[in-house]
């Protein structure tokens, strides 16, 4: 799907530039193991694999359709192909993204006319916990069958067409989600599972909070395909001025990998004016760093490797961004597509925070 290929198309991105941008240097931030290439492509590609499974593509897929079936408005689009980010890379693909971003998160933690953020106090609908949904006619309905959670309720997930991104036919079940309200107070929560055969593969709670000037989102959990395991934790605030920053931390504990991603844009509507984006990614395999900020017109990120200066990225509106060694030497080709491609991942974040918003609308929002 979509989706799905658009994070595997990140991760490897960021394999090729870890391949691409080999250097050391000796800033005291700078880690003790010099940057392994090799090294750092097999940790990606480790993480790479943990959004490879089948359960979970079904799951991106189909997840748009649950709020309509429990009878609420969609956060996210009820098609899964709304989530293609094709452009994101770009300076003004990356500000349509926050904003569709802070749009969505804005309808979890609604901002009353005369007053502050509050959390809606409505959680799912009686008569649907403890129900099992299938799959028919191209939406979900309530079953007969059981199993689903008191507390909650259960989707099926089957094999997904590829073109289509519904399921293929005939049917072919693969697995279902599970939906449970946590909720305490005045802060909602609502946490997801994914299940195929005796495995788990996707685990997370998605939490609302709010006070009287701002709204908060996070989506904590794990992931895996069977064998790699990753957590994250993505993390949303949206202020009374329409400010969104966002924060991504990614980790693969067996190989003592991490990736962490922030982004503070300001000027939400109708698009952000300025996005500025920090990304890291650390490891036993060495440190890659990219900084910079999105305007309007364009943009302007630094990448250093293990804490030194290795190239300047800038771009402007409708043209191809100019990239240039720390030094402003021209780079070879290679290195010249990796460091074009990092731009993508940015964007995937958003994306990332889109998809597994998708499925909980309504037990976070009440809708």
């Amino acid at each position: 799907m979509h989706v799905l290929q658009f994070a595997k198309r990140s991760l490897m991105t960021l394999a090729a530039a870890a391949v691409a941008l080999s250097g050391c240097g000796s800033e005291s931030s700078a880690p003790t193991v010099p940057f392994n290439p090799a090294g750092a492509t097999a940790d990606l590609e480790a993480v790479n694999t943990t959004f490879g499974s089948q359960p979970f593509t079904s799951f991106s897929a189909l997840s748009v359709l649950f709020d309509a079936a429990l009878g609420g408005a969609p956060l996210v689009s009820a098609s899964a192909a709304a989530l293609d980010v094709r452009g994101g890379g770009t300076a003004t693909g990356l500000q349509a993204a926050v904003a569709r971003s802070a749009e969505r998160i804005a309808r979890i933690v609604p901002r009353p006319a005369a007053a502050g953020f509050s959390v809606s106090s409505a959680a799912i609908s009686g008569e649907f916990l403890g129900k099992t949904f299938v799959y028919s006619g191209g939406s979900y309905a309530v079953s007969t069958q059981t199993g689903a959670p008191a507390n909650g309720v259960r989707f099926l997930l089957y094999a997904v067409d590829p073109v289509t991104l519904l399921p293929a036919e005939p049917l072919n079940q693969s697995g279902y989600v599970d939906l449970i309200d946590q909720s305490s107070g005045t802060t909602r929560v609502a946490e997801v599972i994914v299940v195929s055969g005796t495995t788990t593969y996707l685990d997370y709670r998605v939490s609302a909070t709010s006070t009287a000037s701002s709204g908060r989102v996070t989506v904590l959990g794990l992931i895996t395909d069977g064998s790699t395991e990753a957590t994250f934790n993505l993390r949303a605030t949206l202020t009374l001025d329409a400010g969104l920053t966002l924060t991504y931390s990614l980790g693969v504990p067996e190989r003592d990998l991490s990736i962490n991603l922030s982004m503070t844009a300001s000027g939400i509507a109708p698009d952000p004016n300025t996005i500025d984006v920090t990304l890291e990614m650390r490891g036993q395999n060495g440190w890659v760093r990219l900084t910079g900020q999105f305007i309007v017109n364009g943009s302007t990120l630094n990448v250093a490797i293990n804490g030194k200066p290795f190239a300047t990225i800038t771009a402007t509106t409708g043209a191809e961004p100019v990239i240039t060694g720390a030094e402003g030497q021209p780079l070879a080709p290679e290195e010249l597509d990796a460091l074009r491609r990092v731009f993508e991942f940015a964007g995937g974040a958003f994306v990332a925070f889109d998809q597994l918003l998708a499925p909980v609308g309504t037990f976070v929002s009440g809708a």
